[in-house]
């Protein structure tokens, strides 16, 4: 990939460990996967809050303002592996 001027892929664990308590929190993120905002460059940059805000309302989220809190921290998480990798 490199060698195109394209990222590397991303090396994906196959098992990881997931508790009750961040399961929504997952299905949310999961389901957002293809609504990152992108830097000129290339480079991700967040998740479209609108797009998170149609997720949380058709997923039937409880508490938006925890989830928000959830997504911003795995995004963060996120965006130092993909756009580093």
């Amino acid at each position: 990939m490199k060698a195109f001027g394209l990222a590397p892929e991303i090396e994906i664990q196959d098992h990881f460990e997931l508790w009750d308590m961040n399961l929504e929190a997952m299905q949310v993120f999961s389901a957002c996967s293809d609504d990152w905002k992108m830097t000129p460059q290339g480079k991700y940059k967040s998740i479209d809050k609108l797009a998170l805000g149609v997720v949380m309302e058709m997923m039937e989220v409880a508490n938006r303002k925890e989830m928000l809190t959830d997504i911003i921290a795995m995004q963060n998480a996120a965006l130092g592996v993909v756009n580093n990798g």
